[in-house]
């Protein structure tokens, strides 16, 4: 069947996830079916129609890290999402990692990847090391793709005078909760999390910047209570910093 909108691509993708296929079978058919799925652009056309004149759907979107994200689609047994960026000209993200395989289509205009391999071994709290080893244009069309964690480190940057678009496909998190921005400029990197998340942590950051009895009291609540292990994370750093 061939793909003319997003319904039938979301129906060909769990096909083909159903088929339980490998890592590299699955990106492989996976970039055949966006490369599909943006070989049209009818469809795109009801998707921005729903964000600017149906209120239900445009405020059915969950907040993400990056504000020029789109939910396209979340399968309801959570075993891949589809999202569109449009970006604006000169617009490029941080670089970051991923917590599933993800699969990026260039839907309109060019968009440019750099690509990174990380030289450290990851075991100090915000360091990290650096080498860039791609840089690719995307044309319209072309595909790349991403692995979960260190294998999938990048950045995305609209470097054209127009608006572009990409259609963007993930997989299940094998990190919940954040993804990291890395700096090579200062050997750094920082969990980013999104906006209900992100209060939670900067009000642990908050009280690692405290020196009172109270706020380690509060840090200790935290590590003590049921909150998700990567905030806890968060407890534990500010603790730490308390003490020194």
């Amino acid at each position: 069947m061939a793909i003319t909108n997003l319904e039938q691509f979301c129906e060909s993708f769990n096909d083909l996830l159903k088929g339980k296929p490998d890592t590299s079978t699955l990106i492989s058919a996976g970039r055949t079916l966006v490369i599909e799925l943006m070989s049209q652009k009818e469809w795109f056309g009801g998707i921005l129609q729903r964000i600017l004149f149906d209120k239900e759907s445009s405020e059915s979107q969950k907040p993400g890290i990056w504000p020029n994200e789109i939910t396209l689609h979340r399968s309801s047994d959570r075993s891949f999402l589809v999202l569109c960026y449009i970006w604006d000209p000169g617009l490029r993200d941080a670089i970051h990692d991923h917590g599933s395989w993800g699969i990026i289509g260039s839907f309109v205009q060019s968009i440019g990847e750099r690509k990174y391999m990380r030289l450290d071994d990851g075991k100090k709290e915000g360091y990290a090391e650096l080498e860039e080893v791609s840089s690719i244009a995307l044309q319209p069309g072309e595909t790349t793709y991403v692995l979960p964690l260190n294998k999938g480190i990048h950045r995305m940057e609209n470097f054209g005078s127009d608006m572009a678009i990409t259609i963007n496909v993930y997989g299940p998190n094998v990190r919940k909760g954040y993804v990291q921005f890395f700096y090579p400029e200062m050997n750094s990197v920082n969990r980013v999390y999104p906006p209900k998340t992100l209060r939670e942590a900067l009000a642990i950051r908050a009280l690692g910047s405290m020196a009172a009895p109270w706020s380690e009291e509060l840090l200790r609540r935290v590590l003590a209570s049921a909150l998700p292990d990567y905030i806890k994370k968060e407890g534990e750093i500010s603790l730490a910093k308390l003490k020194t």
